[in-house]
């Protein structure tokens, strides 16, 4: 048990103490863990679960935003001061100077990249650390995408909302659904290598939540192939996308009419702001 933080022993000594009975049980096939009820899973998320305590949640005061309840500390930050001085920055001659500007470099930063310069528009593409180093780079499971005869757009629209527990935003929901075979087969074009039957036909693995088969995998690493097809299609339009690395964005700027129409971003490795 070493290797363990001190207030951890307790519960590895009592775990190693009733491994034997435990063992017994589940050899004989009785419960060996009792069910919660509904109640105690109750009692138990509304004393430990952060997003279940009194003060988890509250309306944002300011903003298009206003009134629409979120996660307290990220009111705390839309609410907050600036982190720099407005009147220590020139604006009048911004370093960079662009049809779009988008702010990270993951998945959805370097699809949006790609389809800014095949629509003939210049982009720069910025992010806090390398393009790629990114959540999207850590999935795992797969993409949801229904390309099989048995499945429909529609099935997975109805499996999707249903999992949400129609909490979900419906336009939403259709976007991603009705557009994901398209997506699948976009980046098959790319070069994403699906894992595929000795056919050529697409597999697909069950997912949570859903009623028909529909997950399309790269072995267990798609987010990191997804990526790097996607990082490296970013990099064949030099000319029309611009990548600014370790630079993440501090500040939105606005126009006259209070609409976002840039960004202050932090240079992690000079210091500067440009």
């Amino acid at each position: 048990m070493s290797g363990y933080p001190e207030y951890m022993q307790a519960s590895l000594k009592k775990v190693a103490a009733t491994r034997p009975a435990r063992l017994e049980k589940a050899r004989e096939g009785r419960e060996v863990v009792k069910a919660m009820t509904l109640a105690e899973r109750e009692e138990v998320l509304n004393k430990f679960h952060p997003d279940y305590l009194p003060d988890a949640r509250k309306p944002v005061r300011v903003g298009p935003n206003k009134d629409e309840e979120m996660t307290s500390r990220v009111v705390d930050l839309l609410e907050s001061y600036p982190r720099i001085n407005p009147d220590d920055f020139d604006l009048s001659e911004p370093d960079y100077d662009t049809d779009v500007l988008i702010i990270g470099g993951g998945g959805g930063g370097c699809m949006a990249a790609i389809q800014v310069a095949n629509a003939g528009m210049n982009a720069v593409l910025a992010t806090k650390l390398r393009v790629g180093d990114s959540n999207s780079m850590m999935s795992q499971g797969g993409m949801q995408a229904a390309v099989n005869p048995h499945d429909s757009p529609t099935i997975h629209y109805l499996d999707a909302i249903g999992g949400g527990h129609f909490d979900n935003n419906p336009e939403l929901v259709q976007a991603m659904t009705m557009d994901a075979p398209r997506i699948a087969a976009y980046l098959e074009e790319l070069g994403v290598m699906w894992d595929k039957d000795s056919e050529g036909r697409l597999m697909t693995e069950s997912g949570g939540g859903t009623s028909r088969r529909r997950m399309l995998s790269c072995r267990d690493y798609t987010g990191a192939e997804i990526q790097r097809v996607l990082r490296d299609e970013v990099k064949n339009h030099p000319d029309k996308i611009t990548i600014v690395e370790y630079s993440p964005a501090v500040e939105l700027l606005l126009d006259e009419a209070g609409e976002a129409a840039g960004a202050l971003l932090y240079n992690m490795e000079t210091g500067e702001y440009n």
